[in-house]
């Protein structure tokens, strides 16, 4: 049997709580997201030159003793709306710095920054987005408990990331094109439920929302 996998609050936790190999998988799966928003709020403006400076000041105030990440709470809300308030702290941070330095009051927009805020938002989510599908996948795949599993999240591979039709993947693998249709809505299935168990995760709520969300996160990257 695959080994369970801890949620992303118990993992969100743990990074809290200084476990490194927890701050590596935080940063693995988060980092992208915030990486995105930054370069499209900074895309025209100087600043992007320290974006990487940002992106650690990001897991700074994450990491840090009485920090961002002690402070979530999965009663509160979900984690999407908190990660992006944090990387929105962080970036008005650092434009503020820049006015001060170039004696502008600290309010004042910067030029070349982009101030659309709901342009910004669907940025963030739709790096939020592939991450949640990316976490999804691999939870699949440490799921797989047996070679006919592992041989169905290859399946999911081959059909989206390769592009590969089901007949041509039949015809890799020398198998009956209507077996692995069968495998293919199995395999499916299976990814669907992983996608359900993270989003749950992260948003929290009746199967209903879960449902919701989950459509909303597909509809992003369509």
């Amino acid at each position: 049997m695959a080994e369970e996998q801890p949620t992303r609050w118990t993992l969100i936790r743990a990074a809290a709580g200084g476990a490194a190999d927890a701050r590596a998988a935080f940063a693995e799966a988060y980092g992208p997201v915030a990486r995105a928003y930054l370069a499209a709020r900074w895309r025209r403006h100087a600043l992007r030159a320290e974006l990487d400076d940002a992106l650690q000041e990001v897991f700074v105030d994450c990491f840090k003793e009485h920090g961002a990440l002690e402070r979530a709470d999965p009663e509160r809300g979900g984690f999407r709306a908190f990660l992006h308030g944090v990387v929105r702290n962080v970036a008005l941070r650092f434009e503020s710095g820049r006015a001060r330095e170039r004696e502008r009051e600290e309010a004042a927009p910067l030029h070349g920054v982009e101030a659309d805020e709901d342009s910004l938002a669907r940025v963030f989510d739709r790096a939020w987005a592939r991450s949640i599908v990316q976490l999804a996948a691999r939870r699949q795949a440490e799921a797989a408990a047996d070679e006919s599993a592992r041989r169905r999240v290859e399946l999911l591979r081959l059909r989206f990331e390769d592009d590969l039709p089901i007949r041509a993947i039949a015809a890799r693998w020398g198998a009956d094109p209507t077996r692995v249709h069968r495998e293919y809505a199995r395999a499916r299935e299976e990814y669907r439920a992983a996608l359900r168990d993270v989003v749950h995760e992260h948003h929290g709520g009746m199967p209903k929302a879960v449902d919701a969300e989950c459509a909303r996160i597909l509809g992003l990257l369509a």
